[in-house]
């Protein structure tokens, strides 16, 4: 376990960019963007949905004389955040049966958002399928679940402001013990296949 403040969300982003920086020269183009301000609906010049990522991307395209619109519809997004593992001295915050579990492999969520799905992204369900055929085909441990009980609320990630722009997204992430307080906990060998999700993602994919 690997106890620290601010594993939300510095542990997807060293895991996400970890794996790009090992690429080498991938077959097909890969990108990896770190965005903040998500916890206050990521505005400003550096969240989501700030004009820099589109800037940027339109700027790649152009580069290879393509379109940015056809760029983004035959793109995969891992929208990387971390979600709360289940934590048996609030468990009547959680559903046991449909939440995730520190050590118990990188999660991966269909949708997250407020009570349910209000205010996020709905990954398709063959989304779902891909990414699980590709980790399952890596040797990945996985798991998936929701954030928390639906009738507590719940949290958002920012899969929703990357699939505005007609880009496929899922949420996967590391579950956190503690998440929000000044001691996070995660483990490593959910760190370990997160790192492992975003390399094959960027170099088996199909």
């Amino acid at each position: 376990m690997i106890g620290a403040y601010g594993h939300d969300d510095r542990v997807c982003a060293y895991a996400s960019l970890a794996a790009l920086l090992q690429l080498g020269t991938p077959e097909r183009t890969a990108v990896c963007m770190l965005a903040d301000k998500e916890e206050i609906g990521s505005e400003g010049v550096t969240g989501m949905k700030s004009a820099a990522f589109d800037t940027f991307m339109e700027d790649l395209c152009q580069s290879q004389n393509v379109p940015l619109r056809a760029c983004y519809e035959r793109s995969f997004c891992l929208s990387a955040d971390v979600t709360a593992a289940y934590d048996p001295t609030f468990a009547d915050a959680f559903e046991p049966d449909n939440g995730t579990y520190a050590g118990s492999g990188v999660a991966i969520y269909k949708y997250t958002g407020s009570r349910g799905k209000s205010g996020t992204s709905d990954a398709s369900a063959e989304l779902v399928s891909y990414l699980t055929r590709l980790m399952n085909k890596n040797g990945v441990v996985w798991q998936i679940g929701e954030m928390g009980r639906l009738d507590l609320g719940g949290g958002g990630t920012i899969a929703k402001y990357v699939a505005n722009r007609d880009i496929d997204t899922i949420d996967i992430g590391v579950p956190v013990l503690a998440m929000h307080s000044p001691f996070e906990v995660v483990s490593k060998a959910d760190v370990y296949m997160a790192y492992r999700t975003f390399r094959a993602f960027c170099t088996d994919a199909e």
